[in-house]
C-alpha cells in the first residue's frame, strides 16, 4: 500500500498557498464559488499527488485572520507543514501565527516555500530568506529546506517536490493498531449514498461496513463506504485523508469538530486536564479563571481556563498544569494536542497536550495535581498504571482504561499481565493497583475487628455485612479476590457465608455458655428432626438474641449444621450417613418415601435433609431419583 503523507499549507493570506498546490498536483483545492470568486481560501480544500512511493494529500488552509479557526481544523492531523511566504511581501502577520500554531501542534516537519519568485530580484529574494530565516529561528523549521518557486513560470516546483520528498523520508509511520479516530473536517451529501464525512484518520484503521459512534452525539451508523483520495477503498488507515459514508445519518445530524471513533468505545468530555504553554509573544499574562477559544481536533469551543499548583496567573513564554472547563463537549484523549486563542481579539496566545480527558473537577485541595499529572506527562505505561491506582480498589476493566488511554486492546492486556504493581483479574479483566488491594485488605481487616467488639459472642460475621461496611463501591470479585488472600496469608478465616480475624475467639459469659449447652441439648435430642431457631428459643426459654447467639456460636464450632431453616446436631448428621450406608450400598437408588421410612421423619424433614445429602455428596439427584455415591 502506498504511504500517504498529510501536507498542510501555512502562511498569510494571499501569499500563494491555493496557486502552489494547483500548481503541484493539477487540482484547484479552492472547492467553494465564494472562493474561487473572491481569489482567496475561505475553507479547507484538498488535493492530492502521487509521487513514486508516496502519495501527498495536501489541506489548502486560509491565511485570513478571519479564518483562523479553519486554518486550526485542518492543522491537526498533518504529517508536516508547507509555509508559504509570498516574495514581493516577506513575513506578514499570520505568517508568524501559522507558525506558532504549528509549533504548538507538535509538528516537527516541514519545508519552506518562498512564491512568487518571478516578482522580485534576487538581491530581495535574498532580504526575505534573511525575514524568514528570523521568523523561524529556534522551531522545528529552522533547518528545513527554503526553497523559492514561481507557481506562474514553474520554477523551482521540482526541487520543491525533491525537498518535500526528502523530510517525507523522515516522517514515522502512524500506529494503525490503535483504536481508529476520525476529526470530521467537511460533511456532506452525495446523492444516492446519504450522509458523507471527511478528516484525516489519526490513528487506527476503518473497514466498510464497520459499527461507529460519532461523538460527541452519541450517534451510531455504519460505514457504507470508504473513499481515500477518490479512490473506493475496503479500508482506509492512519495517515490518510478518508472519506465515510455513514448509513442511516443525516449531513444535518452531523458537525466539522465532531469524531467518528469504535461504537461505544471513548466518551464525550467537558473538563480536560493539561500542560499548557503560554507563547512568549502572548501580549498579556494569563490569570486562571480566563476565558479562552479552544481548539483540538477540528472543533472550537469556548473553555474556562483553571491553572493548577498554586499558579494564578501565567506569564508569557511559561507552562504549568491546568484544567480546561469546556462549554460544549468534545471527545479527547491523552497526547492530543490544542491550541488557545484570547476571547477577544481572538489570537492565538498558547496551547499544549492533553493529559486526562475525564479528570475529576479541580478544585480546592484538587487543585493540587502536579505529582499526578507528571505521571500522566510520562510515557505510557506509567500512564496506564497512573489511571488504574487513582481508580483505587475498584480498579479498571481493560474496556474503561482503553477509553482512557485510547490504547489498543492487544497492548492493554500486554499490560494488564506484566505490571507488576497491579492484580489482573482476567475472568472479568479487571485491573486494580495492588497497594490498593492491601490498603482494603487492611480496611476489611478493620471492619471485621469493630465488627467483632460490636458482637463479641457472635463467632463470624456475615461476608455482606463486611463488604457493605468496607467495600460497598468494589465489584464482588475484587473484594473475594481480597478475601482469598486475606485468608491465605492466615490473617481472616472464611467459608462461604461468613468471615473472621483468625485471632477472633469468641468470650461467653457463664450464663451465655449455659444457654449454649442448653441449645445444643435440644439439637442432639431432637436427632433427625432437627428445630428451627424460633422453636428453639421457645425450647429453651431465650429470647431470639440469645438464641442466635448461642446457634451462632455452635455453627462456629461445627457442632451444628445449617439445613434449610433447621439446625442439625453434627452427631445426629454423622449418624444418619453412617445408617445410610449401611442399609443402602454405593449406587442404590433412594426415594422420598424409602428415606421417610427408615428414619420414620415426616416429609418436612426428609425433603430438607435429602437436598443437605445432595449437596453434601452423599447422594446424587437424576429428575425424580437419587443415588448413593
Amino acid at each position: 500500500m502506498t504511504p500517504s503523507i498529510i501536507v498542510g499549507t501555512a502562511g498569510h493570506i494571499d501569499h500563494g498557498k491555493t496557486a502552489l498546490v494547483r500548481a503541484l498536483t493539477g487540482t484547484d483545492p479552492d472547492r467553494l464559488p465564494e472562493e474561487r470568486r473572491r481569489g482567496m481560501t475561505i475553507d479547507l480544500g484538498f488535493a492530492a499527488l502521487t509521487r513514486p512511493g508516496r502519495r501527498f494529500a495536501f489541506v489548502d488552509v486560509p491565511g485570513h485572520e478571519r479564518f483562523i479557526k479553519n486554518m486550526l481544523a485542518g492543522a491537526h492531523g498533518l504529517d508536516l507543514v508547507l509555509l508559504v511566504v509570498a516574495a514581493d511581501e516577506g513575513v506578514m502577520p499570520q505568517t508568524v501565527e501559522h507558525v506558532a500554531i504549528c509549533r504548538l501542534l507538535g509538528l516537527a516537519r516541514g519545508v519552506i516555500a518562498i512564491t512568487k519568485r518571478d516578482l522580485v530580484t534576487d538581491e530581495w529574494l535574498t532580504l526575505v530568506r534573511e525575514d524568514v530565516a528570523r521568523l523561524v529561528a529556534g522551531t522545528f523549521l529552522a533547518t528545513k529546506p527554503v526553497v523559492a518557486v514561481s507557481a506562474k513560470t514553474g520554477a523551482g516546483l521540482e526541487d520543491l517536490l525533491e525537498a518535500l520528498e526528502a523530510e517525507a523520508a523522515l516522517v514515522g509511520g502512524r500506529d494503525a493498531t490503535r483504536p481508529p479516530r476520525l476529526p470530521i473536517d467537511r460533511v456532506f451529501t452525495k446523492r444516492g449514498f446519504g450522509a458523507v464525512v471527511t478528516g484525516t484518520l489519526i490513528a487506527g484503521t476503518f473497514q466498510t461496513g464497520d459499527e461507529v459512534s460519532v461523538e460527541p452525539g452519541g450517534l451510531t451508523a455504519r460505514i457504507r463506504g470508504i473513499e481515500v483520495h477518490g479512490e473506493a477503498r475496503h479500508a482506509a488507515r492512519a495517515g490518510e485523508r478518508a472519506a465515510l459514508n455513514l448509513a442511516t445519518l443525516k449531513a444535518s445530524d452531523l458537525w466539522r469538530g465532531q469524531v467518528v471513533a469504535p461504537a461505544h468505545r471513548f466518551q464525550p468530555t467537558t473538563l480536560l486536564d493539561v500542560r499548557l504553554e503560554l507563547l512568549a509573544d502572548a501580549p498579556r499574562p494569563l490569570p486562571s479563571n480566563a476565558r479562552v477559544r479552544l481548539h483540538h481536533g477540528a472543533s472550537e469551543t469556548m473553555a474556562g481556563v483553571t491553572l493548577l499548583d498554586g499558579v494564578r496567573e501565567l506569564a508569557p513564554g511559561g507552562a504549568c498544569f491546568a484544567q480546561l472547563r469546556l462549554e460544549a463537549p468534545a471527545l479527547a484523549l491523552p497526547d492530543d494536542r490544542f491550541v488557545i486563542r484570547s476571547y477577544s481579539p481572538p489570537t492565538t496566545i498558547g496551547g499544549g497536550r492533553v493529559l486526562d480527558a475525564h479528570p475529576p473537577r479541580r478544585r480546592g485541595r484538587l487543585r493540587a495535581a502536579g505529582d499526578f499529572l507528571a505521571e500522566l506527562a510520562a510515557d505510557p505505561g506509567r500512564r496506564r498504571l497512573a489511571f488504574v491506582q487513582r481508580a483505587g480498589a475498584g480498579g479498571l476493566t481493560l474496556d474503561e482504561l482503553a477509553g482512557l488511554t485510547g490504547d489498543g486492546d492487544a497492548e492493554l492486556e500486554a499490560f494488564a499481565r506484566q505490571a507488576a504493581d497491579c492484580v489482573y483479574l482476567a475472568a472479568t479483566r479487571r485491573l486494580a493497583a495492588r497497594a490498593a488491594l492491601d490498603a482494603l485488605g487492611r480496611q476489611i481487616c478493620a471492619a471485621l475487628a469493630a465488627a467483632h467488639r460490636e458482637r463479641p459472642l457472635q463467632p463470624a460475621l456475615p461476608r455482606e455485612d463486611i463488604r457493605q461496611r468496607a467495600a460497598r463501591d468494589v465489584a464482588p470479585e475484587v473484594f473475594q479476590r481480597v478475601v482469598t488472600e486475606l485468608v491465605r496469608q492466615g490473617t481472616v478465616v472464611a467459608d462461604e457465608r461468613a468471615l473472621r480475624l483468625a485471632t477472633h475467639r469468641t468470650q461467653l459469659s457463664a450464663a451465655a455458655a449455659a444457654q449454649k449447652e442448653r441449645i445444643e441439648r435440644i439439637c442432639r435430642a431432637a436427632g433427625w428432626k432437627p428445630p428451627t431457631l424460633s422453636e428453639l428459643s421457645r425450647a429453651a426459654d431465650l429470647a431470639p438474641a440469645q438464641a442466635q447467639a448461642g446457634v451462632a456460636a455452635l455453627l462456629a464450632e461445627r457442632r451444628l449444621l445449617r439445613v434449610a431453616d433447621f439446625y442439625f446436631h453434627a452427631e445426629a448428621a454423622a449418624e444418619l450417613i453412617a445408617r445410610l450406608r449401611a442399609v443402602k450400598p454405593s449406587g442404590a437408588e433412594l426415594g422420598v418415601g424409602d428415606f421417610k421410612a427408615l428414619f420414620d421423619v415426616p416429609r418436612k424433614y426428609a425433603i430438607p435433609l435429602l437436598e443437605w445429602l445432595d449437596q453434601s455428596g452423599v447422594t446424587r439427584r437424576y429428575g425424580d431419583r437419587r443415588v448413593l455415591t
